[in-house]
């Protein structure tokens, strides 16, 4: 699914929305791309959600808020910004009508249904204490994010909206929202929604594990489901099969397997690498074994995500670049990128972050997350939904 200089969405789709090219060549349109963005993200979360500045309980709204519109972009998507795209012949339009929808869509999440479910599953569960309630069921109503943004999102892309992308809009969208939707409530039902439950679970260090495996294989399965997708454009899957759902099949396996791997052995790298870093770099880690493997779980997941983060650059803001070598070395200069660009903000947020965002200054009690989910919003509204304007023009 290209987002610039051919139809954007499913191959075949006559109703493909307007084709959209950078005003600047590569590989400058992207490092604009990338600047504007990382200013509006900066900016925004200053406004809104520094802790230095505002309570700090508002970077979990922020959280909230990120991950929730990431549902709505998703969903944008799926209806390839249908029906507003093909009435708005310009992107900025397009973007400020899609990014309308997409608040609406925020507050119905945040704002009516997460208060709803903080009362139903306190209740549900018999968590009497308000702040650990609002807490836990936060963090369980939130993971339906995740849940969309990773098994979901890997089928419908992995198939290329198999068997539905022949149809035109809306009736393609409706489809592949509710084989979506249906994915989504049912990885989170399965990974998410009883972890929260005292009778689940024996102790809170198992509830505590147990939820963030989860959340880590999401987001490493994340990571491989773009990477193979967008940036190795279906590679190795496409070399599997020919033919859908086939493909879609193979990369929804492979990446739900070398995501859950990947969630047990980067907890290792943490350990030896990353642990030991950080302390020599006067960090101070808990005494309480549990509150340490913690925080190796949230340096894996933020790890994961700034990957994702790089994938999503090198993919929709680099548009791929480089193209001109084999299609191995194309792939090969696209992962260096990757990893380059996803470690090097892993540990620019490490280093920088308590003077640029707030963050805590101790390497041990950060929690990458909250500012990571509100980046990617934004990143994925610019991409889609804005179509990368103004660092890109529409072609007639």
């Amino acid at each position: 699914m290209a987002l610039s200089g051919e139809k954007i969405g499913i191959p075949s789709a006559d109703d493909a929305p307007l084709v959209v090219m950078p005003r600047i060549r590569q590989p400058f349109a992207g490092l604009a791309s990338l600047f504007l963005v990382g200013i509006i993200s900066v900016i925004s979360w200053w406004l809104l959600f520094d802790p230095r500045f505002h309570d700090p309980n508002l970077v979990l709204l922020a959280a909230l808020i990120g991950g929730f519109g990431l549902v709505g972009v998703i969903w944008a998507i799926w209806f390839e910004n249908w029906p507003y795209y093909n009435k708005f012949q310009t992107p900025w339009k397009v973007g400020l009508v899609g990014t309308l929808i997409n608040f609406i869509i925020v507050f119905l999440f945040v704002f009516i249904l997460t208060p709803i479910f903080i009362i139903f599953y306190s209740t549900t569960f018999g968590i009497t204490n308000e702040e650990v309630a609002v807490y836990t069921a936060v963090a369980i109503f939130g993971a339906i994010s995740a849940s969309c943004f990773s098994f979901a999102v890997l089928w419908t892309a992995g198939t290329m909206y198999w068997p539905s992308f022949k149809h035109s809009q809306p009736k393609r969208g409706i489809y592949v929202w509710i084989v979506g939707t249906i994915i989504t409530l049912g990885a989170w039902m399965l990974l998410f929604f009883f972890t929260g439950n005292p009778q689940a679970v024996r102790t809170t260090n198992a509830l505590t594990l147990f939820y963030g495996i989860s959340m880590a294989w999401t987001q490493w399965l994340i990571f491989f489901s773009l990477l193979t997708l967008m940036v190795f454009e279906y590679w190795p899957w496409n070399k599997m099969s020919t033919k859908q759902p086939k493909i879609g099949i193979y990369a929804f396996i492979g990446c739900a397997i070398l995501g859950f791997i990947a969630s047990f052995f980067f907890l290792f790298v943490v350990a030896l690498i990353f642990d030991p870093l950080f302390v020599a770099l006067g960090g101070i880690p808990s005494k309480n074994s549990t509150q340490r493997l913690t925080s190796w779980g949230i340096m894996s997941i933020s790890f994961a995500n700034f990957l994702v983060v790089a994938v999503i650059v090198v993919s929709l803001f680099f548009d791929n670049w480089p193209k001109h070598f084999t299609q191995k070395k194309n792939f090969m200069v696209r992962l260096i990128l990757v990893i380059i660009l996803g470690t090097g903000g892993f540990f620019g947020y490490y280093l920088l972050s308590p003077m640029l965002l707030g963050e805590s200054s101790n390497f041990f009690d950060m929690i990458p997350t909250f500012f990571l989910i509100w980046f990617l919003w934004i990143e994925l509204l610019f991409a889609y939904v804005w179509r990368k304007w103004p660092v890109y023009v529409a072609v007639k």
